[in-house]
C-alpha cells in the first residue's frame, strides 16, 4: 500500500511538474495535459475507492484511504470545469476555490482524529 502511494505521489508531483513547465505552449496541448490528468486523478480515485471498500475495519487502510479519496476528488474539481466548460471563467474560479478549501477541510479533520487517537491510544 506505501508503495502504491508513493507511486501515485511521485507521478502526479512528475505530471504537475510537466503541466507547468509546459504552461507556455498551445491550448490543445494543454488541454491535453489537463485530459490526460483528469483520467490519472479518476483513476486514482476508483482505486482508493476500490481499496476503501476492500480494508478491513479499524486498519490503516480504512483510516487513511477516504483522505486520498477526497484529496483526489478535490483535484479533480479543479480540473474538470476546465475540461468541460472551457469559456466559463466564473466556473474555472469556483472550481479552484473549492480545490483548495476541500483539502484545508480534508487536513484539519485529519489531525483532529490523530489527536483523538492518541490521547485515547495512551490511556488504555
Amino acid at each position: 500500500m506505501k508503495k502504491t502511494l508513493g507511486m501515485t505521489a511521485v507521478v502526479v508531483a512528475a505530471l504537475g511538474f510537466w503541466a507547468g513547465v509546459s504552461a507556455y505552449l498551445s491550448a490543445s496541448f494543454m488541454t491535453a495535459v489537463q485530459i490526460g490528468l483528469a483520467m490519472l486523478f479518476g483513476g486514482n480515485l476508483l482505486l482508493c475507492l476500490w481499496l476503501w471498500y476492500r480494508a478491513e475495519p479499524g486498519s490503516g487502510d480504512a483510516m487513511v484511504v477516504p483522505t486520498f479519496a477526497l484529496l483526489t476528488a478535490s483535484m479533480l474539481l479543479g480540473i474538470l470545469p476546465r475540461l468541460l466548460w472551457p469559456t466559463a471563467e466564473r466556473l474555472h474560479l469556483v472550481g479552484s476555490i473549492v480545490s483548495v478549501v476541500v483539502p484545508a477541510v480534508v487536513v484539519i479533520k485529519q489531525i483532529r482524529r490523530r489527536r483523538r487517537l492518541s490521547r485515547g491510544g495512551r490511556s488504555v
